[in-house]
C-alpha cells in the first residue's frame, strides 16, 4: 500500500505526466502522410531549399491548464520561448532541416509545485525534420531539457505539423478551402516525466485541418499571403505505471490561427496559433482527472 509521504512524489510526478499528456494532445509531432504528388515546379505554395538555406525563428509558447483530481483542482502556467536556427538541404522527402535551438527558456506556476524556471542553454539532442513540398511533416528528433530540475511540463516546443501549413498541390486564389490529416503515433514511455512513475505505453493523435487562404497583405514591402487554420483532432492513450497500475488519456484538441507565407522564398514569414485541450485521464488510486488547456504559440522569422 503506497503512504501518504510516498503518495505526494506519485502525484507530483502523476501530474506532470498528466501535463506532458495534453501538450501532446493539443499539437504532437511525428509523421503524417507524405506528399500525394509534386506540385508543378513554379507553383508558389510549396516547400523548397530557399537561398540562402537557413532561417532564424524566434519562438514562444504559453499554456495554462487545470487539472481536477481526487477533489483537488491542480492548475499550472507554463510558458517558454527560444530561438531555433533552421538549414534546410535537399532530401528523397522533399527537404531535410536541421535546427540549431538557443536561449531556451521556460517556466512553470503551479498551485501543486510552486515556480519553477529552466535556465537557458539547458537543451540536448537535435532538431531535425523532412518536410515535404507540400508540407507534410517527418519528425525524426526534438531536443529535450537537461538536468534534475528540468521541468518535463514546459519541453521545447517545436511542432511542426501544425507550425507548417500543408498545402493542396494546385493554384489557390484568395477564398480558396482545403483540408488535410495527420495521424501521429507517441512513444509517451520515453519522456522524463513517463521513467519517474515507471510508466509504460503510448498514444495516437489524429487531426483534420482546414485551411483558407485569405488573401495578400504587405509587411516590410513584401507581399505575404495570410491563410487561416482551424483544426480539431482527438487524442487517445493507454499504458502502466507501477508495475501494473492502468492509465489511460482522452483527450479533444483544436487549434485556430494564421500563418503569413512569403511565396518568393517559399518560407513561413509568420505562425500565430492558439492551442486548446479538454479530456480525461484515468489515473491509479485516484479515479478519474479532468483536463483543460489553451494557449498561444507563436513563430516568427527574423534572419
Amino acid at each position: 500500500m503506497t503512504t501518504e509521504s510516498e503518495r505526494k512524489p506519485l502525484v507530483r510526478h502523476l501530474t506532470m505526466l498528466a501535463a506532458a499528456a495534453v501538450l501532446s494532445a493539443c499539437s504532437s509531432g511525428g509523421a503524417s502522410p507524405g506528399d500525394a504528388a509534386p506540385a508543378p515546379p513554379d507553383h508558389p505554395f510549396q516547400y523548397e531549399v530557399r537561398s540562402p538555406p537557413t532561417a532564424t525563428y524566434q519562438m514562444a509558447d504559453t499554456n495554462t491548464m487545470v487539472m481536477s483530481m481526487a477533489g483537488q483542482e491542480v492548475d499550472m502556467a507554463m510558458s517558454s520561448s527560444a530561438t531555433v536556427t533552421l538549414t534546410f538541404a535537399t532530401d528523397s522527402g522533399g527537404m531535410r532541416v536541421i535546427g540549431v535551438v538557443s536561449d531556451h527558456t521556460a517556466s512553470m506556476s503551479s498551485s501543486m509545485m510552486g515556480d519553477m524556471d529552466l535556465p537557458g542553454g539547458s537543451m540536448t539532442g537535435d532538431l531535425e525534420f523532412v518536410i515535404g513540398p507540400l508540407g507534410h511533416v517527418e519528425m525524426i528528433s526534438t531536443p529535450e531539457a537537461a538536468g534534475a530540475d528540468a521541468l518535463p511540463a514546459t519541453p521545447f516546443a517545436f511542432n511542426a505539423p501544425d507550425l507548417f501549413p500543408r498545402f493542396p498541390g494546385h493554384p489557390l486564389k484568395p477564398g480558396d478551402t482545403w483540408t488535410d490529416s495527420t495521424t501521429v503515433i507517441d512513444d509517451s514511455a520515453d519522456s522524463p516525466e513517463a521513467e519517474a512513475v515507471g510508466f509504460v505505453g503510448g498514444g495516437e493523435t489524429t487531426s483534420v485541418y482546414t485551411y483558407t487562404l485569405v488573401g495578400d497583405t504587405t509587411v516590410a514591402g513584401r507581399t505575404l499571403h495570410k491563410i487561416a487554420v482551424s483544426g480539431v483532432g482527438t487524442t487517445t492513450g493507454a499504458g502502466e505505471v507501477e508495475a501494473g497500475a492502468s492509465m489511460s488519456t482522452n483527450m479533444t484538441n483544436t487549434v485556430e490561427g494564421f500563418y503569413l507565407w512569403d511565396a518568393d522564398r517559399r518560407i513561413v514569414v509568420l505562425a500565430a496559433l492558439v492551442r486548446s485541450a479538454d479530456g480525461v485521464m484515468s489515473m491509479p488510486g485516484m479515479g478519474e482527472a479532468a483536463m483543460t488547456m489553451a494557449g498561444p504559440s507563436t513563430m516568427r522569422l527574423v534572419n
